[in-house]
């Protein structure tokens, strides 16, 4: 997969289109359980390369690092949000020793993914590059309610090595917008230990604006400010589709998802979703 999977412009959206979910599947005879879902979670990103001050490029030859945090919604004071887990199936939770994990909903304190990537960008005319990578690492999540740790008290947690596989598209149809992005991976450490991660994600390009003072409300149909102090780079995000060399640097953006919709487009988006086949 490459990040340059098609960016393509209009006078008031960006839109995004790209590669369909791909995840190694269980055997054909195996039952796949549903063990977790996280919807609605919300987080502010960052992206770096091998240059100072570049981020998302539609130069060749970079590396790329993008790390998210999460944030409350639809204000930086607001719950970050929940996860929601399959009770009586065995699964581990983080304790040591290990025990297990309660089924039900738990509050999510912390969450955000670290990705790495030697090569990448956002150049769409450049389809012929097979040096590139998909950014690839760890997405984790940190709950409110506590485990024991040899004895003591711990936050139940998880830690998922993930890889991008690219932008979804919903309809089948290339030239639909999207700003969706699926990943895949698997969880190895914590919580749900072994399970299969599926997820898709808002990628909404931002720049700040501090005189932006309008928090984003719940998902009603219409676009919305990204957060309070950011608006839309629309002028970047446009600029890795067109046929200007070295005008696009994205060094911000969105993840997560409202209301089971991206922010810019309202792609609509299924959360995270943690499964496991039969043992």
């Amino acid at each position: 997969m490459s990040i340059k999977t098609k960016l393509i412009g209009g006078a008031s959206a960006l839109v995004m289109a790209g590669g369909m979910l791909a995840f190694a599947a269980p055997a054909a005879n195996a039952a796949v359980t549903t063990m977790g879902t996280c919807n609605n979670l919300l987080a502010l990103g960052s992206a770096k390369s091998s240059t100072v001050g570049l981020g998302i490029t539609d130069q060749d030859n970079l590396s790329g690092a993008l790390s998210t945090k999460g944030v409350g919604f639809p204000s930086k004071t607001d719950p970050l949000g929940t996860c929601t887990t399959t009770a009586n199936q065995g699964a581990p939770d983080s304790g040591k020793p290990v025990g297990l994990l309660a089924g039900g909903s738990h509050t999510v304190t912390k969450w955000g993914t670290k990705l790495f990537s030697r090569e990448f960008d956002c150049n769409t005319t450049d389809v012929t590059d097979n040096s590139e990578w998909s950014p690839s690492g760890a997405l984790s999540i940190t709950f409110a309610d506590t485990v024991l740790v040899n004895g003591i008290p711990k936050p139940n947690s998880l830690t998922a090595q993930v890889t991008v596989d690219g932008f979804t598209d919903p309809d089948n149809n290339p030239a639909t917008p999207s700003d969706v992005v699926a990943f895949h991976g698997i969880v190895i450490k914590g919580d749900l230990l072994g399970s299969d991660v599926a997820g898709e994600t808002e990628f909404d390009p931002i720049v700040k604006d501090t005189t932006q003072k309008t928090n984003p409300g719940p998902y009603n149909g219409n676009v919305q400010p990204p957060y309070y102090g950011y608006q839309y780079d629309l002028a970047n995000g446009l600029g890795c589709q067109d046929a200007t060399p070295n005008n696009a640097n994205i060094l911000l953006f969105m993840n997560g998802s409202v209301g089971g919709h991206s922010q810019l487009l309202l792609t609509p988006l299924s959360g995270i979703t943690f499964t496991k086949g039969t043992a």
